[in-house]
């Protein structure tokens, strides 16, 4: 089994990669760590490039999660990273379908109610979507 970490790529060292590694361990697990990009951002590239394909975005992303372990645990030794394209919520829900981890590890953002019933949130909707336990970890302001 493994402990899914979800990185937004904006912020390191991240604290979702801490904690979701200090998870893995207590528990013997495989640590992954997750990045998506967005189809928006990969067809405005391809547009602007003539060789840029869904598996190059997938490398990309895999390169996001990559550098953001690294800010944040100094290395990538037995950390699993993995990319897609899409949105958060739909890249997080489907490595779940896909990968089955025990936990999932994922940043949320204070938000007032009216925002909150307005405007999804990725930590919303995975919690909403899944039966695997989530751990929302707080965004420092």
């Amino acid at each position: 089994m493994a402990v899914l970490a979800a990185v937004s790529g904006n912020k390191s060292p991240d604290d979702v990669v801490t904690v979701a590694n200090n998870l893995a361990k207590a528990h013997g697990e495989e640590l992954l760590v997750l990045h998506a990009i967005s189809e928006e951002s990969f067809e405005q590239r391809a547009e602007s490039t003539d060789d840029y394909f869904r598996d190059d975005a997938v490398h990309d992303a895999k390169q996001v999660a990559q550098r953001i372990v690294k800010e944040t645990l100094g290395n990538t030794d037995g950390v699993r990273l993995l990319g897609r394209i899409g949105t958060p919520a739909s890249a997080i829900l489907d490595t779940i379908e896909e990968r089955n981890p025990t936990y999932i590890v994922i940043g949320s953002r204070k938000r007032t109610p009216v925002g909150k019933a307005l405007l999804g949130s990725t930590t919303q909707s995975v919690m909403l979507h899944t039966d695997v336990p989530v751990v929302a970890v707080p965004e420092e302001e």
